[in-house]
Order: C-alpha cells, then structure tokens, then sequence
C-alpha cells in the first residue's frame, strides 16, 4: 500500500515538474530580443536617468582632457598627448555621447538579422510539450527497470529535475545576457567618455569588444534554446533512437544535459578566446548553497512528517500500527497539510502574505497555482481568510476562481453563476446571473466592519459563522430580499414565524404580488412592502424586519365605518349605529350618509343643517383648516371636518332628460352643506428602482 502511495506521489510531482517547464517554455525568446523595450518597459528608470549619464559622461570627459593638458607642461617626461590632437578628440566624443544610445541601437540592428534569421526557422520538432518528456521517459524506462515499480518513478522524477533544473538555468542566463547589454546600452555615455584619451583608450576599445561579444552571446541563445526544443522534440518523437540503430533515452538525456550545460558556459568559452564577455549565472558554490538550503528545508519537512506519524509521543518513539494510529495519522495530516490554502495565496494579490514562506512555501504555491488554472475551487475557509481581515493586510482574490469559489463561502448564491468577482478585506463585490438570464450588481460589506447601510440590504450568513451586509441592484436584485412566498394558509404559521420573528402572534402571510404580501391578523387585514421593491410610504406604517434583514413596511389597518342603511325608515336606525360606533362626538346625528364609507369617509348631517365629514387617517393626510380627530370603537381614528349649512341649486330631471321652463333649464333650491377643506389621500408606495450601491461608513 505504502508503494503504491509513494509512486502516486512521485508520479504526481513529475507531471507537476513537467508542467512548470511547459509553463515557461517558450516565453523569453519572443519578448527578450535585440531592442530595448522590455529593459525600458521593465526598468523605466534607466530611460529617465540616461541624461544624467550623459551629463555625467561629459563631466569625465572634460576632466580628462583638462588632466592631459596640464600634462603637457611636464614636457617629454610625461609623455603627453598632442594638445590639437587631445582637442579633436575631445569635441568628437562629445559629440559621440550626445548620439550614443543611438549609435548603440545602429549595432542593435546589425544583430537583429541574424536573431531573426534563427528565429523565423521553421521546425516542426518544436510542437512539444514536457508532458511529452515524462511520458516517453516513463515509457523507455520500463524498459529497463524491472525491479520495483518505485525505483522507475524515482528514476523519471530525478532525470526530470536534472533537466529541468539545468533548463531553467539557461533560461536565467538568457535573461542575464539581455540584461548585460541593456547596461551597456543605458550606460554607454561612460564608455565614450573614455575615447578621447590614448591613457584612457583602451577602456574604451574593451567595452566595444564586450559589446560585440554580448550581442554575439545574445544571438546565440536562440541557437541554443530552439536546438534543445527540437531536440525534445526529435526525443518524444523517436525515443532517443538514432538512425545507425543504436542511442537509447539514457545517451539522449545526457546529451541534452551536456548541450544545456555547455549554453550556460558559452560566455566563458567565447572568454577564453579573448572575447571581452560578461560572466553570467550562478557560481557552483552558490548552486552548493542552494541545495543544502533545499536539503535543510527537506529535513525539517521530515521532522514535521515523522510528527504526524508519530502523533505526540516522545520523540526517538515508533507509533504503534493500528487502527486508531491510522485514522490519528490521516486526521494529523489534513491538519498540517492544507494545500487549499496554497492555492489561496497564489491567487491573492496585494496586501501581507498569509501562507508559508521559504522554499515550501514557493512549491505550494507554485502548485496552487496549477490547481487554480485547472479548475481549483477555494473552500470557504480559505476565502474567510482573506474577507475577514482588514482591507491593508488582506489582499484580494479575483478572476474565474473567485466566480467559481464564492458560493462555498456565501450560501445563498446556490444556482446563481458568478462574474466579476472581486474578495477582499471586508467586502466582496459579484454579478449574480440566475437561471432566468436576469443578472444583478450585488455588494455584501462585513458586519464587524462597517456600519449598517441606510439603503436597503439584507443580512446573510457566511460559511465561517459572520454576519454580511448585502445589496443588490439590476433585474434580478430582487431576489436577494425577497421572503418565501406564502399562501395565507394556517398551515404556513411555523413558517412565518421563522422568515418574520418580530411579526404579531398568528399573522397570516398571502403574497399578491412583487415585493407585496398580505397580512391577516385578528384585527384585521394590511399590506406589507418590501423596502427593497417600494419608498417608503407617506401613510402610517411600522417596521417589520424579516429574518433575513430586509425592512418590510407594514401599512397600519383601516378603519372601517359601520354599513349605514339608505331611506327615512333608516334614519333612526342609522344614528343608533353611528352613536355606538362613534360614542367620543357629542353633537347629535339627524342622518348619516355612508354610501362612500369603503372609501375611507361618510357625511353625517345634524339638526339645524350643519354637518361633519369623517375621513380615514390611514388613507387620508391631515387636512388644512378646523378639523377634529375621533376614535372609534374599535380604536380606528377620524379627521372630523364641519361643515356649515348652505342650499344649491340642481336642475330638475324626468326620465333622464333635463326639463325646460320659458327655454331655461328649470331648476329647484336644495339644501347642503359646505366644507372649507378635504384632505388629501395618500398615494400608493412608488417602486423604487435598484440602480445603484453605496457602500455603507466603514466602522472606527
């Protein structure tokens, strides 16, 4: 079993080793080559500061001219210069340094044929992938090792190292080339300075000599580098076979380690040969360093390891092999290891690094971020990590992980697609696409960060147990305050309670529309609005809050006026109903008009032809001029208005048709009674429109 684990595992870092080298293959050729705009793109201070170089460059220039001159007075013991020849010297390299980036860009070009020539071969071994490189190693290998499938795997994972340590090495050393001759580009003023001299001359012969040689070395790594590729190439294609019968993966290995090793010496080689050529890369004493670091990084991993087999017992003590030391084990194991979070920091951006540092934690995260491009998703412990920190040392997390991810962290978006993502310290910004198309801008603000907005939001919970502000705006904004929809039946009263906690004992809940909900109560029936659908409403209305955070603007009941009967039978019928049902108004009704009563008002007349109107407070704003509030029996309220007697006249009708007298329509006096006033009534709540999100003040 034990075997079978470790060869997974090697296995598994093999094709993670390869895949590194696929990641950077081919990369470096086609952005480094014989210009100058990755050394300005990448160090845009060189171009700023290539004036004070040539001021500089001009300053030694002068000095040094100034220097031989005053040689000259020593006469022949100083062996000085020819002052008229010091001179022309002196004003053609002054003038050489003014033009000097410019000269130095002419030679660029004279490299670039060649470095385009290498590079625009065409050579159909190149298609490769170092996925290729493992498989036929794999394959070759089996070959020859028959002992344990182990040593096999071990065998593929050292030979891919090998290779790709030394590739990765070339490739430093590439960028190391380019970076040699954009110094001597940016920094050529100060070898002109040096020409106008014969003392001083043969610095100045030196630095053409390194450029020529930089810039045959910079030529050369396209050799090298596309040699190697087809030699992978050739290799995955044949298996290191060669065409006489013999060669085998073996000889083709160190072949391509040789190559490798002999691009990386080349610029001692070309030294060697009197070539003035930067020496670039690592020494061996370094490399030692780096592998003892990487061995002493390995050890304590060990220790860390032998640990969790080990459990807490002392140390130097075997853990016994049994059932509960196994599951000890694989519980220790998840604990310390939690490559989920290696993936989180390798898609955090900005802000303080949470994860390992050092080697491992290079590794770990260089694997998260494999994990990522492949379709890793974030646990919502990870994403907690990030949103629950303040916004300077959090970072961010963006990009197709965070769409994929944030569900786990936020449940409520289950069977909503995300877009544009954005997590960090405290607030966390989506679109949420539903099943309908419809989408909505949604912001969630931490609870424990900011205040409560004024706008409407509702509170949600995350998977790590905090409270979230969430506000939404667009189509489907909606959704995201909304309550369950309700039927009005009483079999629906548990779940009243749970989605409204602070509503009246035996509410009753019927949905009539969007973001509208009936309510049924012992008192009677009222609407309720969602502060998210609707403004709030000028009529009297309290507050209830869903269990969810969203304000609910429950409209106060109606006060409903008795059924007065019509006809001079009623009349005493009608003031006994309206005595009962208004006992607070002590003036005597003579009849009562309640033909507009579901209106929210009815007229009552009085004996000496005055009269008051009653009007609904619920529906009805307070009116201008004298008027007076009653209550009724059942605790509605009134405006009472007065009215004082008047009489009108009204054309007199027979079978619809008005009735003429002397050719003038005939008309009789009746009796009225005249307000001053007549309150306005309220308008429904106006939709409000979630068009926009402002972010709530962040808490001191």
């Amino acid at each position: 079993m034990l075997d079978w684990i470790f060869e997974g595992i090697v296995k598994w870092v093999s094709s993670v080793a390869s895949e590194l080298m696929d990641t950077v293959s081919g990369l470096f050729l086609d952005a480094l080559g014989t210009d100058m705009t990755a050394m300005e793109e990448y160090f845009p201070f060189v171009t700023k500061a290539f004036t004070v170089m040539q001021y500089f460059a001009w300053a030694t220039l002068f000095l040094i001219t100034v220097w031989q001159l005053f040689r000259v007075f020593g006469g022949p013991i100083t062996e000085a210069e020819n002052p008229l020849t010091l001179i022309a010297r002196n004003g053609l390299f002054a003038v050489l340094i003014a033009y000097s980036k410019e000269i130095f860009l002419i030679t660029l070009d004279i490299a670039r044929a060649p470095y385009t020539a290498l590079m625009e071969l065409t050579m159909t071994e190149e298609d490769f992938t170092f996925a290729g490189v493992e498989e036929t190693l794999s394959n070759g290998i089996a070959n020859f090792v028959a002992i344990t499938s182990v040593v096999g795997t071990i065998l593929i994972l050292v030979l891919l190292i090998a290779l790709g340590w030394n590739y990765f090495k070339l490739l430093l050393e590439t960028v190391e080339r380019y970076v040699v001759v954009g110094v001597l580009c940016y920094t050529s003023p100060l070898a002109f300075s040096m020409g106008a001299s014969k003392a001083t001359s043969p610095v100045f012969k030196s630095w053409c000599r390194m450029v020529g040689s930089q810039l045959l070395l910079l030529t050369m790594n396209v050799w090298f580098l596309r040699g190697f590729s087809t030699s992978v190439g050739q290799f995955i294609g044949n298996g290191g076979a060669l065409t006489n019968g013999n060669g085998s993966i073996f000889l083709w290995l160190f072949c391509a380690l040789a190559f490798l090793k002999t691009a990386q010496r080349f610029d001692s080689y070309l030294s060697s040969l009197g070539l003035n050529v930067a020496q670039t890369g690592s020494s061996m004493g370094m490399e030692l360093m780096m592998a003892a670091r990487v061995l002493s990084g390995a050890a304590g991993s060990s220790k860390t390891v032998g640990k969790v087999f080990n459990g807490a017992g002392p140390a130097g003590k075997t853990a016994t092999a049994t059932a509960a030391g196994g599951t000890s084990f694989a519980t220790g194991f998840a604990n310390k290891f939690k490559g989920n979070n290696y993936v989180r920091d390798s898609v955090v951006t900005g802000g303080v690094p949470m994860g390992a540092g050092g080697g491992m934690g290079f590794v770990g995260r260089a694997f998260g971020g494999m994990a990522a491009r492949n379709g890793a998703t974030l646990t919502g412990e990870s994403i907690s990590s990030v949103a629950s920190r303040q916004p300077g040392v959090s970072g961010s997390i963006g990009g197709e992980i965070a769409d994929r991810s944030l569900g786990n962290y936020m449940p409520q978006f289950g069977g909503y697609q995300m877009r544009g993502t954005t997590i960090t310290g405290g607030q966390i910004n989506t679109t949420a696409v539903g099943a309908n198309g419809k989408s909505a801008e949604v912001a969630m603000f931490n609870a424990a960060q900011f205040d409560a907005p004024s706008a409407p939001h509702s509170v949600v919970t995350a998977s790590d147990g905090s409270q979230w502000y969430q506000m939404a705006s667009g189509a489907e904004a909606g959704a995201f305050y909304d309550a369950p929809n309700f039927t009005g039946s009483t079999g629906e009263a548990g779940q009243v309670a749970q989605a409204f906690p602070s509503a009246e004992n035996g509410t009753m809940l019927r949905t009539v529309g969007e973001g509208v909900m009936e309510a049924s109560t012992p008192e009677g029936n009222t609407l309720w609005y969602n502060s998210a659908y609707y403004d709030e409403p000028d009529a009297p209305h309290s507050v209830v809050q869903s269990a969810n955070g969203v304000d609910w603007y429950a409209l106060q009941q109606n006060a409903q006026a008795p059924e007065f009967e019509a006809g001079e039978s009623a009349l005493a019928y009608n003031q006994a109903q309206f005595q009962a049902f208004m006992p607070g108004f002590e003036q005597k009704a003579a009849n009562v008009d309640g033909s507009t009563r579901k209106d929210g008002h009815f007229e009552v007349r009085h004996e000496n032809g005055s009269g008051t109107m009653f009007y609904d407070t619920t529906r009805y704003a307070a009116p201008r001029g004298d008027y007076k509030v009653y209550e009724d029996v059942k605790g509605g309220q009134w405006y009472a208005i007065p009215g004082q007697p008047g009489v009108e006249r009204k054309p007199v009708y027979e079978n619809g048709k008005a009735v003429y007298e002397n050719g003038n329509v005939k008309t009789v006096q009746v009796e009225t009674v005249r307000y001053k006033s007549q309150p306005t009534r309220f308008a429904e709540p106006k939709a409000r429109t979630l068009t926009e999100i402002r972010p709530p003040r962040r808490k001191r």
